[in-house]
């Protein structure tokens, strides 16, 4: 049986009427931070059994992940988190954690084991330090300041926001560098 194009466009428009309506019910994505706001306080043990927190973060350039194991933008920029900001950046400057929204530390633990990464993860099972950030969406990443304002956040993975916060990480780590170069000129001719 064939259906007409009477029948089928009136059936297409309904449908898409209901897809829309339906986007449109789906909660809002809401960040409850700003970029120039202090990062909000929180304090978490990664899968190595390191505490990683704001006060640890204190004094460095600072990237705070957002990820789970099943978000498919989450696995394509993870191997981006890998290779383009922590092997190039890992040092006393600079700090990062990767923190697994609504997943078990074994379920992270053997998928970063499968896959090979090497950057600081922690579970966040009960979504208690990601509701601190925002309502849904990731995954999310947040650039932190030495002081700890928030230089930079994201919610989703966009090749070119991803280029940005990875060039505003290097800015800020070479002011850093400069600044402590700067100090220690200044405290040498005293």
């Amino acid at each position: 049986m064939k259906l007409k194009n009477h029948v089928i466009l009136p059936l297409f428009l309904l449908v898409s009427i209901i897809c829309v309506s339906e986007c449109l019910a789906q909660d809002e994505v809401v960040s409850y931070t700003k970029v120039g706001q202090k990062i909000p306080a929180f304090s978490i043990t990664d899968t190595a059994g390191k505490s990683m927190g704001t006060n640890d973060l204190k004094g460095k350039v600072a990237l705070v992940n957002f990820w789970a194991t099943w978000c498919a933008p989450c696995r394509t920029e993870l191997p981006r988190l890998e290779k383009e900001v922590w092997l190039r950046f890992r040092s006393d400057d600079f700090a990062m954690v990767a923190i697994a929204r609504e997943q078990f530390e074994k379920e992270i633990t053997r998928f970063r084991d499968k896959v090979g990464f090497t950057f600081p993860i922690a579970s966040d099972q009960n979504k208690e330090i990601y509701n601190l950030f925002g309502n849904a969406g990731i995954p999310r990443s947040y650039v932190v300041g030495p002081d700890g304002t928030i230089l930079f956040q994201s919610s989703g993975y966009i090749e070119a926001e991803f280029d940005r916060m990875v060039k505003i990480i290097e800015s800020e780590i070479s002011k850093l560098k400069k600044s402590k170069t700067e100090g220690r000129i200044e405290s040498g001719n005293r």
